[in-house]
């Protein structure tokens, strides 16, 4: 394999469709496979600090296709790249954001709430993103 064959002029594939084929390869490793689904909403949100939505995401990969997941604190410092301590602190604040419900028992259960998709935060976010949006097409013509 040569250093060509990292550049992106090489893929001629659409992002999604390569992330697909990325997620799914396994001659080097079967460990983790497929992908989470996170809408631009989230990622874009300005509501949320980057490490709220590392770890919104990583726990909606937890989840996959059921309703609830219950990683430990250190399974999502460590996917995230934090410790406890913060993972804990920036959980307590997406729990005061309404972005997710946490029910404390032997181990913590997480949920996403039902009104994700109306949440304040996202909304405001993609408000603001369209008026800048409007904005820089006024500025540009």
């Amino acid at each position: 394999m040569g250093m060509k064959d990292f550049f992106p002029i090489q893929n001629r594939q659409a992002a999604n469709e390569y992330m697909d084929k990325v997620s799914q390869e396994s001659e080097f490793t079967a460990h983790h496979k497929g992908f989470t689904k996170v809408p631009h909403k989230i990622h874009r949100c300005f509501g949320l600090s980057l490490y709220e939505k590392l770890i919104l995401i990583d726990l909606i990969a937890y989840m996959s296709d059921k309703i609830m997941c219950y990683p430990t604190l250190e399974m999502i410092a460590r996917n995230v790249g934090c410790s406890s301590k913060s993972i804990e602190r920036h959980i307590e604040e997406l729990e005061k954001k309404k972005m997710m419900l946490v029910s404390q028992s032997k181990n913590n259960t997480y949920y996403l709430p039902n009104y994700l998709h109306c949440h304040p935060y996202l909304l405001i976010s993609e408000k603001t993103h369209e008026f800048i949006g409007g904005v820089r097409e006024q500025v540009n013509n």
